[in-house]
């Protein structure tokens, strides 16, 4: 049990290193990049970067829950770990190849892609360290230092490059060159390490796994997708039934908000494998496991709940400054309403991966299709009569909503399961 606590922390605090970079090296590098491209070649860098992260999301395609899930399960079994490796680099090669495709027939068509042509090549490169990168796999056997480290690596390498290279507003190739190159010299150590690991041979699973794994990873892919859809799209909603303003002071609260709620991300990472082996090899001990990580969460969450509603002022000033909200207290207002969504964020996105744990994909989906629908009809309502402040209302309840269809939907299982308390 000792090992077990001392590798859960440890898996946590290298996934918030990862997390922490995640956030650092655009603090580091954009500053950088808007001074020396200027304002216009940054709008280019920045646009294509987009559209290439799209892309990643695809390539992608949820493995880092379904995959996961069977490496864990199979960690034992090495001929089975070499089947899950091989299919999941089989299906990633396909949704490469389709990205490929997308990308050049959309350059016929679409005449920004078609000027940019060079850039957005160059940019796939990036993607090709995803194809490589194997996080699926070093979750799976519970292992995140492995992610921290090569995540330093990538970030480093890029760093280095856009300062050595970038010089002056036409280097918007080389910006895009030095992110993608670090992403890919991260994704070729990676699958080194994978290769050193397991020592792969190439196994060719069954077609029947490797379809059914992209059937279940392509409901994941989904609900991945849609799961931001009712928060993003609240914005626009909001613009409608008000003014830029109000836009702003909600959209201030709102990122804090989902800023706070990472640490369920991370926390649901970090639990994610351990849970998955004790679904197939232990119910009692998976039951007893998921009621300490709620009560873990019900007391951290409560925490950070109330830390949220009584510093939301300080919280406000420190991130946007007196400057660019002169009168925070409308964004204050909102963020304390916030703290109360705050409560319930941590148990949509738990049980959202518990019934992947369990095989209820199609709940999973179901449940985001029927929060997204619900946001799109209540969303109107209350940005039209309560403005920035409905809208913060309207997102505790979406939160809340899904958190609960998630439970009843494992509760259920769980229950039909029979297991003893």
């Amino acid at each position: 049990m000792a090992e077990y606590k001392k590798r859960i922390v440890h898996n946590f605090i290298s996934l918030s290193f990862v997390q922490g970079l995640s956030m650092l090296f655009p603090l580091i590098t954009f500053p950088y990049l808007l001074r020396v491209l200027g304002v216009e070649s940054f709008g280019v860098f920045t646009l294509i970067q987009t559209v290439v992260l799209y892309f990643d999301l695809l390539i992608s395609f949820g493995f880092g829950l379904t995959a996961t899930k069977y490496i864990t399960r199979s960690i034992n079994d090495i001929e089975k770990t070499r089947e899950v490796i091989t299919a999941v680099y089989i299906i990633k090669l396909l949704l490469f190849a389709f990205t490929m495709l997308v990308f050049l027939g959309s350059s016929i068509f679409i005449p920004y892609l078609r000027h940019n042509f060079l850039l957005v090549l160059i940019s796939f490169i990036y993607l090709m360290g995803n194809l490589l990168f194997p996080d699926w796999y070093f979750q799976g056997i519970q292992k995140m230092r492995s992610i921290a480290v090569v995540a330093f690596l990538s970030k480093s390498v890029g760093l280095v490059l856009i300062i050595l290279l970038v010089r002056n507003s036409n280097d918007i190739a080389y910006a895009l060159l030095a992110v993608s190159a670090g992403n890919f010299i991260s994704g070729l150590v990676g699958f080194m390490i994978l290769r050193r690991s397991v020592s792969v041979k190439i196994k060719i699973p069954k077609k029947i796994f490797i379809v059914s794994l992209f059937k279940e990873s392509g409901y994941v892919f989904t609900s991945i997708i849609l799961a931001p859809f009712y928060s993003s799209v609240n914005l626009f909603i909001l613009q409608i039934f008000s003014n830029p303003l109000m836009v702003g002071y909600y959209a201030v609260s709102e990122k804090i908000f989902s800023a706070i709620g990472m640490l369920t991300s991370i926390a649901n990472r970090t639990f994610y494998p351990h849970l998955s082996l004790l679904y197939s090899t232990s119910l009692q001990a998976y039951k007893q496991n998921i009621k300490k990580i709620l009560t873990l969460f019900f007391i951290a969450f409560v925490i950070l709940a109330g830390l949220q509603f009584f510093t939301a002022g300080y919280i406000i000033k420190l991130v946007s400054g007196t400057k660019a909200i002169p009168d925070i207290t409308y964004s204050v207002v909102i963020l304390q309403i916030l703290s109360i969504g705050q409560l319930f964020s941590p148990y949509a996105s738990f049980f959202f991966q518990i019934l992947i744990i369990q095989g209820q994909k199609k709940e999973a989906i179901r449940n985001i299709t029927a929060a997204v629908f619900i946001n799109l009809l209540s969303a109107g309502f209350f940005a039209y009569f309560y403005g920035g402040k409905g809208m913060a209302i309207n997102l505790c309840m979406i939160v809340f909503f899904i958190g609960l269809l998630n439970f009843i939907a494992f509760n259920k299982k769980l229950t039909s399961l029979s297991i003893p308390s």
